[in-house]
């Protein structure tokens, strides 16, 4: 397989990343006896930092040097987790969330661009990294609980070891980007001769949109699901499915979608129905199998939209601006997981959930109107 390397960094973060997320908000109410809100400002925060952590990391690979960047924020990772390792008290504890989603958003951005140049001579890299970003989140998330039940301790120190080899072997295996000529002098992402950028924008707003909306499933559909008398343990078991058939279906999408903007446009439209399918099979559900078909489409949505999005953003982007486009994409979905939950409450409390999850399903068949009439810039 190629660039078998840069594929494991990008395994390697999302599992630190999948160790922390699913107990942040257990040990702060629960351990630290912080409230809910608490937890929610602590969350907000993270994915404040991250998506700031974006934009610099996006930009710096552009006018920097992309290596040392890289280094950089593993190396301020690793020491936010070994210093929160040390110190899990309050109110040290949300400082160093905080710094670690800063550096965490600057290391993601960095590692995209990087994909995104790779992309040229491997036009299935951004497929096979969700694949390989998906089993390390699936596994980590399953090991997060465990490590989490032997000390809060052991589990920010699993991640910086993560962090800490990713670092390594981006150290080792890693080469610097070299980048062609610019022909023109270029100071700003806006292309002078097409409309790209409003390209790029459309597309950023699409994916702030199903961020919005996929959080549901990581917080409102719970108590939706309690509130049916389906347990808990099940609702986990939906993120077990996924997992496994992201595992199961993902390599043979390569067969289905050749690498060409009018296939990743394809796969967005595709995707932004199965999304939308997913929150129909849950207006009015009553049985655990309606559930299991919504995460199901959920997952596919994924597969087809979400692994389109960063393909479509590169080509829109020329050499000297991959990196910050790519932190583009980033922050939107930054920003939709950020502003997902809060929205969602809201909505849920004023309408109801039959009546939110009918809008999201409207709001995504719409949403295929726009990503339709997207065009590639004939010059590219």
């Amino acid at each position: 397989m190629k660039n078998k390397f840069v594929l494991l960094t990008n395994m390697l973060v999302n599992m630190g990343i999948g160790l922390i997320m699913p107990i942040t908000t257990l040990y702060i109410h629960g351990t630290l006896n912080k409230s809910l809100v608490t937890a929610g400002y602590v969350l907000f925060c993270f994915s404040g930092a991250m998506m700031v952590g974006n934009l610099i990391g996006g930009k710096l690979f552009d006018s920097w040097k992309q290596l040392p960047l890289m280094y950089i924020c593993g190396s301020g990772i690793v020491l936010a987790l070994l210093l929160v390792g040390i110190f899990p008290q309050w109110p040290i504890y949300p400082v160093l969330i905080t710094l670690y989603g800063l550096f965490l958003g600057g290391l993601n951005s960095s590692i995209n661009g990087y994909i995104a140049f790779l992309q040229v001579f491997d036009p299935n890299i951004f497929n096979n990294g969700y694949w390989f970003a998906s089993l390390g989140m699936g596994f980590a998330t399953f090991l997060s609980g465990i490590l989490f039940g032997i000390n809060i301790r052991v589990v920010f120190f699993s991640s910086a070891i993560l962090f800490l080899l990713t670092t390594l072997i981006i150290r080792l295996t890693f080469h610097p980007i070299k980048k062609q000529e610019k022909t023109e002098s270029v100071t700003d992402i806006k292309p002078k001769t097409d409309h790209s950028f409003l390209n790029v924008i459309l597309i950023c707003l699409v994916m702030i949109i199903i961020w919005i909306c996929y959080e549901q499933w990581n917080s409102n559909v719970s108590v939706l699901m309690v509130a049916k008398h389906i347990s808990i343990p099940k609702y986990s078991m939906l993120f077990t499915i996924s997992t496994i058939e992201v595992i199961l279906i993902q390599p043979f999408m390569n067969r289905f979608f050749k690498p060409s903007f009018k296939s990743e446009k394809k796969r967005i439209i595709l995707g932004l129905l199965a999304f939308a399918c997913s929150y129909l099979f849950i207006v009015n559900a009553e049985s655990y199998w309606r559930f299991v078909a919504g995460i199901t489409m959920v997952t596919l949505g994924e597969m087809l939209a979400l692994i389109a999005i960063p393909a479509v953003l590169n080509r829109y982007a020329e050499d000297h601006n991959r990196g910050t486009i790519q932190s583009l994409g980033s922050f939107a979905g930054s920003m939709g997981r950020a502003l997902g939950p809060l929205l969602g409450g809201y909505f849920i409390t004023g309408f109801g959930y039959n009546w939110t999850f009918l809008a999201m399903f409207i709001i995504h068949i719409l949403l295929v109107i726009p990503v339709f009439s997207l065009k590639l810039n004939k010059q590219k």
